[in-house]
């Protein structure tokens, strides 16, 4: 009888002496193996590694207290301090340059610098130089650091805390040393901010064995990096007492190994002291992986065999089951869209290749639905374009007729006061319904942008200032969070402008009589190497809202909300948008307000004076 040649078969028949073989070889040369050997050989790799560690974080502090003392020793700051004291700016100017320098050098040399930094005697950042970064914005430093860097200070220097920087995304330690002028009058402090996540990254190399990791104590016996509590999260007081003795041996600066319980389990650390800052580091185990080896050279290597063998036929059957049933229902779904029918979402259940093949097949499968629905709707609004542009065009011509005999008719009989006022109404119905015309065709005939580089903040300004006085007489105050950073856009800043105005309409409209606020905010993100980049434009009210009702329907031409609207703002604005490249969304919860995002591409262009652009 001829096997049936299936998945199954196949990975028993591969995975079967890869199993067998390497376990019976393995079990008989482990037979042979000391057990007290491989435990001495696993606390000398500890303490060893341990050692390496905190020679290494104990070089960086060290380096960190030499450099401070070597840069407030030299005669740069105190000369710079002197310039502005007297005003000398260009001397000043040369100074703070020499100081600038000086610091790019020491980035340069030692990469666990994020950042130098010299702050006058009120905390006002004078210098800073970053790495990574050319210019960045000065600010005023913590009211604390300067307090404590003027006290006694431990070899000359300061060292803080750990603290998070939203900016470095991480931990950051500033060390800290004071300078003075030459009537000893403090004068500011030079400022080394530490990068921590790079002693982080040191102290997460230590591995020992298959669980063991290392941690880090600063002074008070508290952790400053551990890769299962957050820092300052574990002290003294979080464990036994054969934790406590091991935190007191690790604070008090000695060397050695000690065996202590943590979260009910027996383990092994090795530790070292970081003398600087009198810091310890340690490398733990547990005690259990210590006898694990001890039993497994115990065991009989034909039992280890047998049960080799059992599990390799088990394991082989679950994993061709589970490779098997994604790729089952992958099929089977393919075969639903092939046949034009709607397939559901498959529910991804791992993260190898085969979940990232289901991810993939579920974008796509929400791809052609949304490209589906894309095409159906523009068929309606061509549709409805060519219908809309017929429609007006007969609407046009009669209106005109009519407007024209009403002003002939009030100027033949100006005298009849009945003629006068029926005629005024007539007329401003006449009007508005020709405004409603206009926009129509504008709807049916959107014109293709003409882009040319834009300001978009200026393009802002420009429209609140026409809606500046109406805003005032109904009590709406505008925010502006505007990137100051941000480049010419590329885009028809007169269609950007209709858009901008429709959604400054609407949000003014959404407020209460009371009045309310209107937020605008511009971003930027920077083209990266195989990212584009993007700008981004908000416009936030705090009125009442959209319900999830009206939001499914928000962009349909001639929906709308208020009493007198033609509802095609909205829709104009879309096709605006997409007309340039981008994207609109609108994020709104009822009686929290609405958000309207505004989401373009970014495009290098030529950058002329922002003076010389309109809008």
């Amino acid at each position: 009888m001829k096997l049936k040649s299936s998945v199954f078969y196949k990975l028993l028949l591969f995975i079967l002496p890869l199993v067998v073989l390497p376990t019976a070889v393995v079990g008989y040369y482990s037979i042979q193996a000391s057990v007290e050997r491989v435990n001495r050989l696993v606390r000398q790799e500890q303490m060893v590694q341990v050692e390496a560690a905190a020679k290494k974080i104990d070089d960086v502090l060290h380096s960190c207290r030499i450099d401070l003392t070597t840069i407030t020793g030299l005669p740069l700051i105190e000369d710079y301090n002197l310039a502005r004291s007297f005003r000398l700016k260009a001397e000043a100017g040369f100074n703070r340059d020499n100081i600038v320098r000086l610091f790019q050098d020491f980035l340069a040399r030692t990469p666990f610098y994020w950042q130098l930094r010299y702050v006058d005697a009120a905390g006002r950042e004078l210098i800073k130089v970053r790495r990574g970064q050319k210019d960045p914005s000065l600010g005023q430093a913590e009211a604390s650091l300067l307090a404590a860097a003027r006290g006694p200070l431990s070899g000359g220097a300061y060292f803080s805390a750990l603290q998070q920087n939203p900016e470095l995304g991480g931990l950051v330690m500033h060390c800290a040393r004071p300078t003075d002028s030459p009537w000893h009058q403090f004068t500011g402090l030079v400022i080394i901010d530490l990068d921590f996540s790079r002693i982080t990254e040191m102290v997460r190399t230590i591995k020992v064995g298959q669980r063991g990791y290392a941690f880090l104590l600063n002074q008070e016996g508290r952790s400053i990096a551990h890769p299962h509590a957050r820092p300052y999260e574990l002290g003294p007081e979080a464990g036994p007492d054969s934790l406590r003795h091991l935190v007191a041996d690790m604070v008090s600066g000695n060397t050695g190994w000690r065996t202590y319980r943590f979260q009910g389990e027996e383990k092994v650390a090795a530790f070292a002291p970081i003398p600087t800052l009198r810091w310890s580091v340690a490398a733990t185990i547990p005690v259990k992986e210590f006898r694990q080896e001890a039993d497994a050279i115990q065991d009989r290597v034909i039992q280890v065999m047998v049960i080799a063998l059992i599990l390799a036929v088990t394991g082989v059957s679950i994993l061709s089951y589970n490779l098997l049933k994604p790729v089952r229902s992958l099929a089977a779904a393919t075969e639903r869209l092939a046949a034009g029918q709607s397939a559901e979402e498959l529910p991804v259940t791992s993260r190898d290749e085969l979940g990232e093949l289901t991810r993939a097949f579920n974008r796509m499968n929400r791809n052609l639905e949304r490209t589906q629905a894309e095409l159906v709707r523009s068929e309606k609004l061509v549709s409805l374009g060519r219908l809309s542009a017929g429609v007006a065009h007969e609407i046009r011509n009669p209106l005109s007729a009519m407007q024209g005999a009403m002003v002939h008719l009030q100027r033949r009989r100006a005298d009849d006061p009945l003629i006068s006022e029926y005629g005024k109404i007539v007329c401003e119905e006449i009007e508005r319904l020709n405004r409603f015309v206009t926009e129509f065709l504008y709807f049916a005939r959107q014109a293709p942008p003409q882009p040319v580089p834009t300001d978009l903040n200026g393009l802002v300004k420009s429209v609140q200032a026409l809606f500046r006085a109406e805003a005032e007489k109904r009590e709406i105050r505008f925010h502006d969070l505007l990137d100051e950073t941000l480049p010419l856009v590329l885009l028809d800043p007169h269609q950007m402008e209709q858009v901008l105005v429709n959604l400054l309409i609407n949000a003014m409209d959404a407020l209460p009589a009371e009045g309310g606020y209107i937020t605008f905010s511009t971003t930027w993100q920077r083209p990266l190497p195989g990212v584009e980049g993007q700008v981004r434009l908000a416009v936030e009210d705090s009125g009442s809202g959209i319900t999830p009702e009206q939001q499914a329907s928000i962009f349909d031409p001639f929906f709308t909300t208020k009493d007198a609207g033609t509802g095609l703002g909205l829709t104009l604005s879309l096709g605006i948008v997409q007309g340039h490249g981008g994207e609109l969304e609108v994020r709104s919860r009822p009686g929290h307000g609405t958000t309207v995002i505004i989401k373009l591409p970014y495009r290098p262009a030529a950058q002329p004076d922002r003076e010389e652009l309109v809008g």
